[in-house]
């Protein structure tokens, strides 16, 4: 989730119950610092995200986001901790968000320098620069890397583009992990469509 989950009541519910019944869960929580334009100190009494867990006697820590290794040894201890003890926690993993919230979210709340050194501290170049100083890998080897994903993303892309639309009666496929009883049918899509008023 977001840093700007934290604020809101069922999250809240969801740290009650997880801790009153047991529940191996980590809340994992990417802090980039903004709730969509409001900062983090702003817009929460408490800024030390994993904190939050403390009315509900609940383990919380704060991770470094950007290290790739030090976020999964977290994860993997706290997995542990949920699996052997039934013990839920929350990891508030740091990060920077490079731009807006969205596409319309110019990000003009934030300063120039301000973004300039959120992005010069890139988790993807931090972890690249480790493995190369590790000598596991080389310059030709993210040369490759990167070229081959490039490839990969624009594929997609053109998928994406060269693909139908979705079908109005299939809006509630996968919606559900296992058929549940009360699960909307195809009928249900195309009434949910007509009242929206869409072209069914």
């Amino acid at each position: 989730m977001g840093d700007g989950t934290t604020n809101i009541g069922a999250w809240h519910e969801s740290l009650n119950m997880a801790k009153l019944y047991q529940l191996p869960i980590i809340y994992f929580i990417v802090n980039n610092g903004y709730g969509m334009g409001l900062k983090v100190e702003r817009g929460s009494a408490e800024p030390d995200l994993y904190k939050k867990g403390c009315a509900f006697r609940m383990h919380g820590e704060r991770v470094e986001g950007r290290d790739i290794l030090a976020t999964r040894d977290a994860v993997r201890r706290l997995r542990q901790r949920a699996e052997e003890e039934g013990e839920p926690a929350i990891l508030e993993a740091m990060s920077y968000r490079f731009r807006g919230h969205s596409v319309v979210d110019p990000a003009r709340y934030r300063s120039e320098e301000e973004v300039r050194q959120g992005r010069a501290d890139d988790p993807i170049q931090r972890y690249a620069h480790a493995l190369s100083e590790a000598g596991l890998i080389d310059e030709d080897w993210i040369r490759q890397t990167t070229d081959r994903v490039e490839r990969e993303v624009q594929e997609a892309i053109e998928f994406a583009n060269n693909s139908d639309n979705p079908r109005i009666e299939d809006l509630f496929d996968f919606m559900y992990a296992t058929p549940v009883a009360n699960m909307p049918s195809k009928e249900d899509a195309l009434e949910a469509a007509r009242i929206a008023g869409m072209e069914v």
